[in-house]
């Protein structure tokens, strides 16, 4: 019988993240979806992690988890090689992931994946929230956009970097007071933002009034790679949705939906994008309500089992 090993410490070892990195490849290709988030993985090659597990089984790396802080909050993710599973792996990872961490930890499913489930069940983890995944396609051959008539006295521009910084995180701010991750970014967030490869700021949307005043904003972004190609079908550049938000004190002019499809003609004809993805809180009925209206449909769900 194979012995399973598992070592703990702060971050991964820089020689094993290509290993890690090929092995959640072969994961997302299995289960339709990528065991690690572009929100939380991050932090596992930057060294923030709070924990990092590696399982070995006869020397080869058999699976991986790790905790990190994602907004107010201490998250998880956990993948196991689909060539080993059903070996008690998976078991044994989030056994020790709970012991090296006390107190609350969320610990995601990305695709809500059965097995994740009964793991849960088993080690007394609640089910605790659902990110929804919506998606439509854009451009030609999919269903028209509408055409949502933009407020008199305003207009929509793109972001500036260097001098939109101080009211995006104002108004994003104030939007998303609720939310564990989105709330309380800070300008050292955007920038951050700003450096990564993939930053588009013609593709970030202001709507402005006439007094140059941030009522709302659309962030669109490009992925090379489908985070869920197994149930997609093909594995080509995703848009996306990032992040969509208004002023409370812009609320009731329909701005939601006017930067909403802006974004969108953005992403398919300037990024010629053919199929769009968003993640949207389950309990979030009303932004749900408003997608559904714009044509998006479920896709898939993330689910955060919780030890409180």
């Amino acid at each position: 019988m194979n012995t399973v090993r598992v070592d703990r410490s702060t971050s991964f070892d820089v020689a094993v993240l290509p290993e890690l990195t090929a092995l959640a490849d072969r994961a997302r290709a299995a289960d339709g979806a990528a065991p690690f988030s572009d929100d939380l993985w991050p932090a596992a090659p930057g060294g923030t992690t709070t924990v990092a597990l590696t399982a070995t089984v006869d020397g080869s790396l058999a699976g991986a988890a790790y905790a990190a802080r994602q907004g107010d909050r201490l998250a998880a993710e956990l993948v196991v090689d689909p060539a080993r599973r059903r070996q008690g792996i998976g078991g044994r990872l989030l056994a020790d992931l709970l012991a090296a961490v006390p107190g609350e930890l969320w610990v995601w499913s990305h695709g809500d994946h059965p097995a994740a489930a009964a793991l849960a069940s088993r080690h007394g983890l609640d089910r605790a929230r659902e990110l929804l995944q919506l998606r439509r396609g854009v451009g030609p051959g999919t269903e028209p956009l509408p055409d949502p008539p933009l407020p008199g006295g305003v207009r929509l521009r793109s972001f500036v970097p260097g001098q939109d910084e101080a009211a995006w995180l104002a108004v994003n701010n104030a939007a998303f007071s609720w939310h564990p991750e989105q709330g309380g970014q800070t300008l050292d967030d955007i920038r951050a933002a700003e450096a990564e490869p993939g930053f588009d700021p013609a593709g970030f949307l202001l709507a402005v009034d006439d007094a140059g005043e941030l009522l709302g904003f659309h962030w669109t972004k490009v992925h090379p790679h489908d985070p869920n190609p197994a149930a997609a079908g093909t594995d080509e550049p995703i848009g996306e949705v990032y992040v969509l938000g208004v002023s409370p004190a812009a609320h009731g002019r329909g701005l939601g939906a006017v930067l909403t499809v802006a974004g969108l003609r953005y992403l398919a004809e300037t990024a010629a994008v053919r199929t769009v993805t968003l993640y949207v809180e389950g309990d979030n009925a009303a932004a749900v309500r408003l997608y559904e209206k714009l044509g998006f449909g479920r896709h898939a769900v993330d689910v955060a089992y919780r030890r409180g």
